[in-house]
């Protein structure tokens, strides 16, 4: 039986008893104490069949092929075409509504000037220099930002309550967040992450999943494009630092 239709189940089996059990109690019996069990019953077989009709349609572990998927096809385009420089993850604010991450085709000792607008192409030139092309694309972290609703605004601590929700609610990624930001750096620390760290040349150009995801939803949040410039992985916790780039869209 699924796990989908376990919690069915289960809660059809908790209601139909706790019905039972409040009849008999209130109407034969007469006792309270029976008549607030049954009532309690009926209250969890309820949550229990919601939990049920809020499973996900596509199990964690068919997610977790795609994901690795799209990830060995990336690395293996990225590798070919021997891409190093590290990926500016953009705002839906700075091209057609869409957070991705630029990669540019040229190594650059310093982070590129991005026009304010790109367009939604796969090869786009972001600046004047003739050198100045790169890759637009969407990454782990590019459909999470979107379930920003309402996005919320640029303070640290909306920022760390859009990231608290996201990895610990609707990703389950890690168990708690710790947000600090100093000038044009901002420094992410996810506690017990949740996630198998594997080797892929992508890595070294988008960051892993978690610090996708991470950086996606700060370039959003801050309206402001973002590029990840470390990552420490240890025992219960992941710290990412990013380096905020540019003027708000």
């Amino acid at each position: 039986m699924t796990l989908k239709g376990s919690y069915m189940f289960l809660g059809l089996g908790l209601t139909l008893s706790g019905v039972l059990l409040t009849l008999v109690s209130y109407i034969i019996i007469g006792s309270v104490p029976l008549t607030a069990l049954g009532i309690s019953a009926i209250i969890l077989g309820a949550v229990a069949s919601a939990l049920g009709r809020e499973q996900p349609k596509i199990p964690p572990e068919l997610s977790a092929i795609l994901l690795r998927s799209g990830l060995e096809n990336t690395s293996a385009i990225i590798e070919e075409l021997g891409l190093r420089s590290k990926a500016i993850y953009l705002p839906s604010s700075m091209t057609d509504g869409r957070q991705v991450a630029l990669i540019p085709l040229h190594l650059n000792p310093e982070p590129p000037r991005l026009e304010n607008h790109l367009l939604r192409r796969v090869i786009v030139k972001y600046g004047q220099n003739p050198r100045d092309f790169g890759l637009l694309v969407t990454t782990p972290g590019s459909h999470v930002a979107e379930m920003l609703e309402p996005k919320p605004g640029p303070t640290l601590g909306e920022l760390e309550a859009a990231l608290s929700s996201i990895l610990t609610g609707i990703t389950g990624l890690a168990d708690s967040v710790r947000v600090a930001i100093n000038g044009d750096k901002v420094a992410v620390e996810a506690v017990n992450p949740h996630f198998k760290q594997e080797d892929f040349w992508v890595y070294e150009v988008l960051g892993s999943p978690l610090a996708s995801v991470v950086a996606s939803i700060t370039a959003e949040v801050l309206e402001r494009p973002v590029m990840i410039t470390a990552e420490r992985h240890g025992k219960g916790k992941s710290l990412i630092e990013l380096d905020v780039l540019g003027e708000k869209a």
